[in-house]
């Protein structure tokens, strides 16, 4: 079975249907967090049951006070039964460039590298716009979406299992000429740097990067330095890693009941394959937003303030850093990034002030019902955030 994966649902599409409404919408100045705690967790199952949801992972994190919050609701595995936990380790999708954009910094910032260099520096196989020949491609482009690299021909396909194919196959085969899949649609119309356009297959090419300057696979690179020293050992960008019976399971919304689907990979590795639980999700964002030091820290102040600053001119897009993006729900803007794909429906969000984090992870499609499930959950603890 072939699949194709949406890349960027934005949790605007929340406003399509009337459901139960969040807490938040309802919740009174003044009050306690474990007040909100209480009100907000008996809200869910009632919202989790009409937005058809099988299982809902979420947390929140703070920069100066650990994982203040991690609870889930629902299903890993409806046919056995198996309830979601905050462990269980979940597909993370599109948040999975977080991860992708972290590995890159960190490993530019330890080389002394520059990341608006050409790309073509880094890899053994060349790249450009064959519209813009002279113009390079940059490793900074690669995680702001402004490389000019389509993926208007790639599809987004995805198959049950982890790929067969390597990822340095799948770039050469896409972006070098007389490559099996290089076709007119791999680059824009327009030059690097000038349109931002969302890109699987460029935040891949970013992950190649790493594989190719750290010389060991881009999978090692990031449990080696991003994840091990954060004390995280059960998340895996390969399928194969998992043990049996411990993954949440993906569902799809078919005839109105929920259907199991298959784990499923695609040879885009670094663009979104990472499961993981949302505890350790939490532990990462505490990271990526500057709360551990010494050994445990993976990226410096300086990395963090330069993920996290605006990288791309307003007049091409609103906000873009390095990897972090703008999201929203109905109700307000944020710096974050959603993660859509077949069976997974998830968001990271931080407050205003940067110092909070907060994570929704859902094991099922993306509809207008689960997306505004998923828009009124973060809403909600993005309230509690505030009050940890």
């Amino acid at each position: 079975m072939t699949s194709t994966r949406r890349s960027l649902l934005k949790a605007g599409v929340a406003g399509l249907l009337t459901l139960p409404r969040s807490y938040a919408s309802a919740s009174q100045q003044g009050q306690s967090f474990e007040s909100w705690r209480r009100d907000f967790e008996a809200s869910v199952p009632a919202r989790l049951n009409a937005a058809k949801v099988p299982g809902a992972a979420v947390a929140i994190a703070s920069k100066k006070g650990g994982t203040r919050y991690a609870t889930a609701f629902g299903f890993a595995d409806i046919e056995q039964m198996r309830k979601l936990t905050p462990e269980t380790p979940m597909h993370l999708a599109s948040v999975s460039k977080l991860f992708t954009a972290s590995a890159l910094v960190q490993l530019f910032e330890r080389r002394r590298l520059d990341l608006h260099s050409d790309v073509n520096t880094f890899i053994d196989f060349p790249v450009r716009n064959p519209r813009h020949p002279r113009i390079p491609i940059t490793p900074h482009q690669l995680i702001t979406h402004t490389s000019s690299i389509s993926d208007e021909g790639y599809g987004d396909v995805s198959f049950p299992g982890d790929p067969k194919q390597s990822l340095s196959s799948f770039l050469k085969d896409y972006l070098v000429k007389g490559g099996a899949t290089y076709s007119q649609h791999s680059f824009l119309n327009a030059e690097p740097g000038a349109k931002w356009d969302y890109c699987n297959v460029a935040v891949a090419l970013a992950g190649y990067v790493v594989e190719h300057v750290s010389k060991q696979s881009f999978s090692s690179y990031v449990e080696t330095n991003i994840l091990q020293p954060l004390g995280i050992h059960n998340a895996h960008w390969y399928l194969k890693d998992f043990a049996p019976n411990v993954l949440a399971k993906p569902y799809e919304l078919e005839n109105g009941r929920l259907v199991a689907l298959p784990q499923q990979g695609y040879p885009d590795v670094p663009a979104g394959m990472l499961r993981c639980s949302v505890s350790d999700l939490a532990s990462s964002l505490r990271a990526m937003i500057g709360a551990d030091a010494g050994e445990r820290a993976i990226l410096s102040e300086r990395a963090v303030a330069e993920m996290l600053r605006r990288q791309v001119d307003p007049k091409i897009y609103a906000y873009q850093g390095l990897g972090w993006t703008e999201e929203e729900t109905t109700t307000q803007k944020f710096v974050g990034h959603s993660g859509s794909d077949n069976g997974a429906l998830n968001m990271v969000a931080l407050t205003g002030d940067r110092n909070h984090a907060v994570a929704v992870l859902l094991n099922v499609d993306g509809t207008p019902a689960t997306s505004s499930f998923r828009a009124s959950m973060v809403d909600d603890l993005l309230v509690g955030a505030k009050l940890a």
